[in-house]
């Protein structure tokens, strides 16, 4: 059985965002138990991560999901597809949500390390909606059978 290039491309950067996901994820429970153990925390990034902390559950679904549709597309299981298209539709969802709540917060007489904060989320955001982007066009692309050109005798 052969897949598609784009559907193997496509499972590959899939199963790369979930692990950037699920990294990030494991990240934020490593900083809830720092901060739970006594490490200091100013109040308000105190605050931030108990919100974050709150959707935790979520983003780790979405990291499995991502895992599971990449192996799927890899393995050229039938349903992959459908799923896939599912998982990076939410991606470049959220992303582009996101992007538009920095924009949209954005304080232009911020300080230089707050410049550089937002500067930073922005191309993170921007990086996680293009990649979901791509894998919504890789899976277009592998819908189309491969075309084989074949020359007859001469």
């Amino acid at each position: 059985m052969t897949i598609h290039p784009a559907r193997a491309v496509a499972g590959l950067a899939l199963g790369a965002a979930g692990f950037v996901v699920g990294v990030a994820a494991l990240a934020v429970v490593l900083a809830k138990l720092l901060v739970n153990a006594g490490m200091p925390a100013q109040p308000a990034d105190v605050a931030t991560l108990n919100d974050v902390v709150a959707v935790l559950p979520f983003v780790v679904g979405f990291a499995g999901l991502n895992l599971v549709a990449a192996a799927g597309l890899v393995l050229g299981s039938d349903w992959a597809q459908r799923l896939a298209v599912i998982v990076a539709s939410a991606g470049v969802v959220v992303g582009a949500f996101g992007l538009f709540l920095v924009v949209a917060g954005h304080d232009p007489f911020a300080t230089g390390a707050s410049a550089r904060a937002y500067t930073d989320g922005v191309e993170i955001l921007a990086t996680f909606t293009v990649t979901y982007l791509v894998v919504l066009g890789l899976v277009a692309v592998a819908r189309q059978p491969i075309r084989r050109f074949v020359r007859g005798a001469a």
